[in-house]
């Protein structure tokens, strides 16, 4: 299983942190992991969500990793395609592919929140017919390396890499694991959907992939909230008031989907009836039980992850903290992820897989 970070650029308003700051200690952080052997980092994209993400521009800050990195991955997590031409996300991808060496991942979806489809004139009701008539332009973009217009054709320059071969879908309902298998695409989960949920699509998933005629895919990724510390107790008591913070601001941008009765999104509404009860109680131990978050010493941490790594998963993606840390707590964080947890998972230590209650 390999071990990847997942970043949104939040600003807590308690964390004192300009936005200059937060985009220098995401870069910081990024110089870190390179350093000591994570296999990529995944830059989230949202628009018009306050201090909950800064990355509206994820192709620009990975740009600006792959001039400071050497060997990690660089990877879109995710491109929402309803609001994107696709013919702009294939001359990015080509252009950061080009600048880091080959480094790139990309992921696709049609966006979570009525804000952002909205704000770019989409209806949500539409997202999920936009988002097939989009990829589907993409991938012959990112396969031919042309489109046709008006009957006009038209080149790429740079033109696509066969590298940058096949993508992920960001997956939430049943439906989307279906889409994924059938288009050929990776599945992409979490942080939004408890763990033994996703367990169980990620199982039917990989049954579909493997049936599926799409010549790709089935690599399966989960993403969760992670701190390490040497001190168990220590390491809770400085992570939870931010993670709580976090977890709060998904649930406040994702609500409205959460609650109406929108066309494509029914799913949406039964996880709402989750989420209410959820953030009554929200809580570290909470998240940990719903398999969200691994917040203690190394031994901890590299339980839940080794339990992660038995079910099969190809990859996890460690969102560090939920913004309020510094960033020499996070880069600590990392060095002790990388000396200690890394190899017990390498190492094939015992990891009998467990659900949470």
């Amino acid at each position: 299983m390999k071990i990847d970070l997942f970043m949104e650029f939040p600003s807590p308003p308690d964390a004192e942190l300009t936005l200059s700051g937060v985009i220098e200690d995401g870069l910081g952080l990024v110089r870190a992991a390179d350093a000591l052997g994570f296999d990529a980092v995944w830059l989230a994209e949202h628009h018009f969500l306050g201090d909950y993400c800064n990355a509206a521009a994820p192709d620009m800050l990975l740009a600006a990793m792959a001039r400071e990195t050497k060997r990690i991955g660089l990877g879109f997590g995710i491109v929402p395609l309803p609001i994107h031409d696709p013919v702009r996300v294939a001359e990015r991808l080509a252009t950061l592919d080009i600048l880091s060496d080959g480094r790139v991942h990309w992921g696709v979806g049609r966006g979570v929140t009525v804000t952002e489809l909205e704000g770019f004139g989409v209806d949500p009701a539409d997202s999920r017919d936009v988002f097939r008539r989009r990829f589907s332009e993409l991938g012959d973009i990112l396969r031919t390396g042309e489109f046709t217009r008006d009957g006009e054709r038209y080149e790429l320059r740079p033109p696509p890499s066969p590298r940058l071969g096949t993508g992920w879908l960001a997956a939430v309902s049943p439906e989307s694991f279906e889409l994924a298998a059938e288009l050929g695409l990776n599945a992409m989960t979490g942080p939004f959907k408890p763990w033994p949920f996703v367990k169980e699509d990620l199982k039917r998933y990989r049954r579909l992939a493997a049936r599926s005629p799409a010549p790709s895919g089935g690599a399966t990724s989960f993403t969760l909230a992670v701190y390490c510390a040497e001190d168990h107790e220590a390491a809770r008591a400085r992570a939870e008031p931010g993670l709580l913070w976090i977890y709060r601001k998904i649930l406040e941008v994702s609500r409205p989907l959460l609650a109406a009765r929108t066309a494509g999104y029914e799913h949406y509404r039964k996880l709402g009836r989750l989420a209410s009860l959820f953030d009554d109680v929200l809580t570290l131990r909470v998240l940990e039980a719903m398999g969200l978050a691994a917040v203690g010493n190394p031994e901890h941490v590299a339980k839940r992850l080794a339990s992660l790594q038995a079910s099969g998963l190809d990859r996890v993606n460690l969102m560090i903290g939920g913004g309020d840390l510094s960033a020499g707590e996070a880069v600590e964080c990392l060095h002790l992820l990388a000396d200690r947890v890394l190899p017990a998972l390498e190492s094939g230590a015992d990891a009998a897989e467990t659900t949470p209650a």
